[in-house]
């Protein structure tokens, strides 16, 4: 009988995941998806119309390039921006306030497949910090 209830919570397990992350890269650009809203409704507390809990946009290879999240009051609480380099990698992240003044900026530098430093910019475009990736390989 344990047997039976491992291999029942298994296929659950991966049915589950499965339908959580149903929508990759490949799917989106394929089905010519531009973008994603996501509409909540709190029907406990009394609110029949739906309220944007977040927008998602995406270029034509299907990645993600803005994500914004609203709270209750359609007030933006996170915006933020995704540039891609040839190789799929995302190379700048723009982070944005209610207004859409850009309030930071992180852009990556990658050599090989692998990100090897990474540049924080300030609201003024002023480098503030950075970090640089050391890899060690076997022989």
């Amino acid at each position: 009988m344990k047997k039976g209830k491992c291999i029942f919570t298994f296929f659950l397990i991966v049915v589950l995941t499965g339908s959580l992350y149903g929508q990759d890269r490949k799917d989106i650009r394929d089905k010519g998806i531009v973008s994603i809203t996501i509409n909540e409704y709190f029907i406990e507390e009394g609110m029949d119309e739906p309220l944007v809990e977040s927008v998602e946009k995406y270029n034509e290879d299907g990645e993600l390039i803005e994500l914004k999240e609203f709270n209750k009051r359609g007030d933006v609480t996170k915006w933020e921006k995704y540039i891609y380099d040839e190789d799929r990698n995302v190379v700048e992240e723009v982070f944005l306030d209610t207004r859409g003044k850009v309030t930071r900026r992180e852009k990556s530098v990658f050599e090989d497949g692998f990100r090897v430093e990474k540049h924080y910019f300030n609201e003024r475009d002023k480098l503030y910090k950075k970090k640089v990736y050391v890899y060690e390989y076997s022989e």
